[in-house]
Order: structure tokens, then sequence, then C-alpha cells
């Protein structure tokens, strides 16, 4: 610790000569850089990095480079160290000769811990960073120092999907890596079509008056198919009406027949006939049943038909109604 304190002064008393310094940015980088070796002496080296950084902003001469590198490799960021070290040589060839030779020592360790990153991309001008951390804009000719382990490099370009390549350094080695940026698809133009103007809404009043003329107007335009129940209920007592006619007559002709060959006018059917069986009678009174049932459905068919004629061709209300319909019981003797 006491050599390296000892070169961070040497630092200090060469950034006296450096040129082209204004005379308040000289006087307050020198405060700055005495700030920051007091804190570095003291072993609190991120807050001597600081100094020494604020220095370099106020009075960026290659000097302070090699205070920057020398902390910043105590603090094992060996990335940033090895960078400021390098520009140090470069800049300040005639530095110390003991700076310049505590800098290549330090380099020559770093290069032990560190990998580099050749980055290769698609597209000129595109911002490339590693972890976040911008590095350079394309084309990057210079491999770029990375610590060991996981990295992410990252290209962005205006008009363009950013291109994202994730890569492992391992120390010594150089790393290619190529990044492909892909234009945007352009998406195709939002067509707004306008709402159609919507119609004021009608009074309740109106809503009622326009559905009363409605169901008049359906009641007068009834078809003839509305009625569809009292055309069954007709249909149904013209057939029953039929058969009761059909089977009055049958019952007739059956008794006539039975009446004239064994039977008496005085007897009426039902009754023991004078010379006829029982099975004769027996058929000339069931027949006189069905014409009976048949004459009751014709009677109870035909009053449907009254009433759903009326009740079908009149629009539905809401009140209850009743009503009573009177049946037609008819019968037959002989």
């Amino acid at each position: 610790m006491i050599h390296a304190a000892s070169l961070v002064l040497l630092a200090l008393v060469a950034q006296v000569n450096s040129p082209m310094a204004s005379p308040e940015a000289k006087a307050k980088a020198q405060s700055l850089l005495r700030e920051g070796a007091r804190l570095y002496e003291k072993g609190a080296l991120l807050p001597a990095l600081e100094k020494f950084n604020e220095a370099y902003t106020e009075f960026p001469s290659p000097k302070l480079l090699f205070n920057i590198g020398q902390t910043s490799r105590d603090l094992g960021r060996f990335v940033d160290a090895m960078v400021a070290f390098e520009r140090f040589l470069d800049e300040d060839p005639e530095a110390p000769p003991d700076m310049i030779d505590e800098a290549k020592k330090s380099i020559a360790e770093l290069q032990s811990k560190l990998g580099k990153l050749r980055i290769q991309c698609s597209k000129a001008g595109a911002e490339v960073s590693v972890d976040g951390k911008p590095v350079g804009v394309s084309p990057i000719t210079q491999p770029i120092w990375a610590a060991q382990g996981n990295h992410q490099v990252t290209a962005r370009l205006p008009d363009t999907i950013p291109a994202v390549e994730d890569v492992e350094v391992n120390p010594g080695w150089v790393h290619t890596v190529v990044m492909t940026l892909q234009p945007l698809v352009e998406a195709p133009p939002i067509v707004v079509v306008p709402k159609p103007e919507e119609k004021a809404r009608p009074s309740a009043a109106a809503e009622i008056q326009r559905h009363r003329s409605s169901s008049k107007k359906a009641v007068r335009d009834e078809p003839s198919g509305g009625r569809r129940w009292t055309w069954v209920a007709a249909g149904s007592a013209v057939a029953f009406g039929g058969a009761a006619i059909g089977l009055g007559l049958a019952t007739r002709s059956k008794f006539n027949s039975l009446n004239g060959s064994c039977g008496s006018d005085s007897v009426e059917a039902g009754q023991t006939y004078q010379g006829c069986s029982d099975a004769q009678v027996d058929s000339v009174v069931l027949r006189r049943n069905l014409t009976n049932i048949s004459l009751g459905l014709a009677a109870a068919a035909t009053t449907a038909a009254v009433v759903l004629f009326f009740y079908e061709g009149r629009s539905v209300g809401v009140s209850p109604m009743a009503g009573e319909a009177t049946g037609l019981v008819a019968r037959m003797t002989y």
C-alpha cells in the first residue's frame, strides 16, 4: 500500500506541469487529486476513485488515468483498470518510468483474468453495450475487454429490432459476437370507421302507441292460417257428424232388417225380440251407442269451433275472460 500511495503522489506532482490547462480547472483538479490521494492512503478506495474521476472531468490529463487504473484494480474492477492503464500508456508515453513500469506490470496481471469480445454488427451506427454499459458505436474495430463469466451484448439502431446475444467469457480468450439487426415490420395503417349517428330513442308513450298500432295491423292482416285451431275444430265436427250419420243409417238398416225378420215394431231395441238372438240384438245396440257418441263429439267440436272462431279472431289482451258453453246431447232410440 505504501508503494502504491507513492505512485499516486508522483502523479500528483507530475500534474503540475501538464499542458493546456486553464488555471481554474488545473487548481480544482489538483485539489481533487490531493483529496483522492489522502483517501487512497487511508484505504477508502471507492471515495478516492470518485475524486480521481472528478479530477479527470475537470482536467483530462493522461496521468490521472494512472490513478484511476490503480484504484480500480485494487477495487477488483479489472476491466476499468485495464482500460485506464492502456489509455495511460497510449496517451502519455513521456510519463515517469516507474509509473510506466507499474502500468505495464498491472496490465500483464490483468490479462490473466480477462477475456476479449470481438463484436461484429451487421449495420453501422448501432449503439453497442455490454451488460447495459455502452462500449461504442459499430463498427467496433478493437476487441472489448470483458471479465470472466456470462455477459449480454446488445446492439440498437433506429428502425431495427434490437439484437441481443449472450456470451460466456473465458480468461485469455477472444470471443467473436455477431450482432444481426433486422428491420422493423411496418404495421398496417389503422382505418378508423366512423360510427353511425344514433337515432333519438322514442319516448315510452310513443313506444307503447307504436306497439299497439303494430298489434292492430297484425290482427287486420292476419291470414286465414291464423285460425288454425278453429279450422281443426270445424273439421273434427264435420268428421264426427259424418260418422254419426253413417252409423245412424247403418243402425236403422240393421234394425229394420231384424224387425222384419224376427221382431215386432212394438218392442224397443235393447229388449228381447221375438225370434232374434242376443248377438243380433247386441249388434243393433252397439251401433246405436256409437251413433250417439259420434253425435256428442260432433256437437262438442262444433261448440269448440264457434268459440275458437271468436277467440282467434281478436287480439290477446291482459285481462282475464271467462265464458261458458252449453253442450248438446243427442240420443237416438229405436
